[in-house]
């Protein structure tokens, strides 16, 4: 005999009910990171992590590119990693350049390369 039920017997329980649980801890989850978020110790720990400067951030991603095991969140790690990428720039920087007087051919270049067809 063909029974009118078309799922199995013991899963007749309402998907919605089981997952209120899971709903209502995810909304805690956020709220609680939200909150969080606004203490000024853990925003400046992010802030230190994630610098807005962007020689700084720079800085992290050429030391996580050249050592896949940098750790960001130790502080003296990131000092080191700012002190070797300034140190190398400091190093590397080509000297400034003189003030000299533009002339009338160095002012009339970009004014020939505007009006050239392209």
């Amino acid at each position: 005999m063909i029974s009118r039920s078309s799922t199995p017997q013991g899963l007749d329980m309402d998907l919605g009910e089981s997952m209120k649980p899971r709903l209502i801890a995810t909304i805690i989850g956020i709220a609680a990171g939200g909150i969080a978020m606004q203490s000024p110790v853990v925003s400046c720990f992010v802030a230190d992590i994630y610098p807005a400067d962007p020689a700084r951030r720079e800085a992290l991603k050429l030391c996580v590119f050249a050592d896949p095991n940098f750790n960001r969140l130790d502080a003296a790690a990131r000092e080191a990693c700012y002190q070797h990428a300034f140190a190398t720039l400091a190093s590397t920087e080509p000297p400034m350049p003189t003030s000299r007087t533009p002339n009338q051919v160095d002012l009339g270049q970009p004014v020939r390369l505007r009006s050239s067809p392209r």
